[in-house]
């Protein structure tokens, strides 16, 4: 039997600018290629930030000291990078009909999508080498493999995101509600923290509530920042797409100075409203820094799209591919409950500049994987065919053998 554990990161705004016939009567509108780059910038920090905590030694990398300490915040800022930005892809990628209907077609495909990435969260860490031997594991083991990481929190959200812009008929009341569930997880985190989940609940429900038992990203706080995202997508959206490439960093940068003003002031006041709280965990302050600091982040990534928009289409193409890039590296580094790569032997032994050296190859490797994953996909109709069977072929050898 074998397990693993993967290291994370210490992973409102409407604008009504439309009507809601023409919210409901959606053309097909070109990628917004800004936030592709987004997310593949995330995507970078997030993997150099793995390979780094886990591979180098402690000694060189002081995490409470200067200038790690910022370095280690930043990693902090990944996930909610990723998450919000998620949240902005789908108002553009949910397109309506006339009667402000998302498609059968395009629900069950989004849905499918949230239940492959719960699934693939789970399989990850794997509790045991194969299926016969789950009678086996202990319960220990069976705490690690409930606990929540980024797919399985991602999963969910975008299930109850389906859920709720399958009832509801524009993108503006869509973005409404998400943005009433952003700020109601936000405030209400605190409150969830002081809950005792696993008195009542399964093991694999409580997980999704609470830090306790060692999930990385549980649903209160870390769903709000993708509703929060949709907020965003709707205000982009509803600008002309002939202009929104010029407003984006604007809009970004003045939405990310506002509210990181609030939240600092919320951190200062001498009074507050709620219980007891770690800080950096769920609180509601915390949660609105982070979500300022995102969107000055978005800000000037707009800046260094309009400077390199001639790549758009390779950060569309790798934007799109970040399920793959995220599962890859995580791969190449920590393996898999059925094999090991550079994780078990080096953990926490390699200089600083050792580590750089593998980031960047793991870094590389990963994106060279995906280009060469969708440049096959394009120009290869039988590529195209097997894999499905081939990914289903090798997990089920993997789980039966």
């Amino acid at each position: 039997m074998t397990t693993h554990t993967i290291a994370s990161d210490t992973l409102p705004f409407v604008q009504p600018t439309t009507s809601t016939t023409a919210d409901k009567v959606q053309t097909a509108q070109t990628r917004f290629y800004a936030l592709d780059l987004v997310r593949l910038i995330a995507m970078l920090l997030m993997m150099q930030g793995h390979v780094l905590s886990a591979l180098v030694s402690q000694a060189e990398l002081p995490v409470g000291e200067l200038p790690w300490s910022i370095w280690h915040f930043i990693r902090g800022l990944t996930a909610p990078i990723f998450l919000m930005t998620s949240g902005a892809v789908h108002v553009f990628a949910n397109k309506r009909n006339a009667d402000g209907e998302i498609s059968k077609e395009t629900l069950f495909k989004r849905l499918r999508w949230g239940i492959t990435l719960i699934g693939i969260g789970y399989l990850m860490v794997f509790p045991a080498n194969r299926i016969f031997d789950l009678p086996f594991v202990p319960a220990e083991v069976w705490q690690a493999f409930f606990r929540v990481n980024i797919l399985q929190l991602t999963g969910v959200t975008l299930l109850l995101l389906m859920f709720i812009i399958s009832l509801t008929r524009s993108t503006r009341a869509f973005a409404n509600v998400s943005l009433g569930l952003a700020l109601g997880i936000t405030f209400l985190s605190p409150f969830i923290e002081q809950i005792n989940w696993f008195a009542f609940a399964p093991e694999w429900i409580a997980s999704y509530f609470s830090y306790a038992h060692g999930s990385i990203f549980p649903f209160f706080p870390f769903a709000a920042y993708m509703f929060f995202g949709v907020s965003v997508g709707r205000y982009l959206q509803a600008i002309p797409s002939a202009k929104r490439m010029d407003a984006f960093p604007k809009f970004t940068a003045i939405a990310g100075a506002a509210t990181t003003a609030v939240a600092l002031l919320a951190t200062v006041q001498p009074f507050t409203i709620f219980p007891a709280h770690t800080y950096h965990l769920s609180g509601p302050d915390f949660i609105l820094l982070r979500v300022g600091l995102t969107l000055l982040f978005m800000s000037l990534v707009g800046l260094l799209y309009r400077a390199t928009h001639r790549w758009g289409s390779y950060y569309s193409l790798f934007g799109k591919k970040t399920l793959h890039i995220y599962v890859g590296h995580l791969v190449l580094l920590y393996g898999t409950p059925w094999f090991h790569t550079v994780h078990p032997r080096f953990f926490g032994t390699l200089s600083l500049a050792e580590g750089a050296s593998v980031a960047v190859l793991i870094v590389t490797a990963s994106l060279a994987g995906v280009y060469l994953l969708d440049y096959y996909q394009q120009n290869s109709q039988r590529f195209r065919r097997a894999l499905p069977y081939t990914v289903v072929a090798a997990l089920a050898y993997a789980l039966l053998v």
